[in-house]
């Protein structure tokens, strides 16, 4: 092998390298479906909120609680607050969704129904639906039905918390 080719060889393996780091420098914190942190430390993430960083937060869930994530979200922080040592963002409302799992397909409901949420470093999502102009539907069961959705619901959640 000439001395160029091991140079090139060189050069191209310290840039994947890099980039290798690069992309697992991203990831700040990780929690598990108990809210414990499994990876990084929230004190980083809020250093980094303060330097101005932007900041991406992904959510797995759990639906058959197993331990293993059924599905993954992923959002753009917008809204974040800082209380007591943790992290909290509240996302915005997005079209409800339908997640197939057999097929696999996500599919867009026909509704106006939206949801949306506050995530945490604590491992919680609490969450509810907006349903408009709910208080215009006559029939009563339907109604009822539809208000126990727009309850707000808190369930534990694994989070990913990234630079942007």
């Amino acid at each position: 092998m000439s001395k160029k080719s091991i140079y090139t060889l060189i050069v191209v393996s310290v840039i994947n390298i890099n980039a290798l780091i690069a992309q697992t420098n991203k990831i700040l914190l990780r929690t598990d479906f108990t809210g414990q942190v499994t990876e990084g430390a929230i004190d980083s993430l809020i250093s980094e909120i303060k330097k101005g960083k932007e900041i991406r937060i992904g959510w797995q869930l759990d639906f058959d609680d197993d331990g293993h994530p059924d599905i993954e979200h992923w959002v753009d922080a917008n809204f974040i607050s800082i209380l007591n040592g943790h992290v909290f963002n509240q996302i915005t409302p997005i079209y409800r969704q339908i997640p197939k799992r057999a097929l696999p397909q996500i599919n867009i409901t026909q509704s106006n129904t939206q949801w949306t949420g506050i995530i945490g470093t604590n491992g919680k999502l609490i969450s509810r639906y907006i349903i408009p102009d709910l208080h215009l539907i006559k029939e009563e069961a339907v109604r009822e039905k539809l208000e126990k959705r727009t309850k707000v619901k808190e369930r534990l959640v694994a989070t990913i918390w990234a630079i942007k």
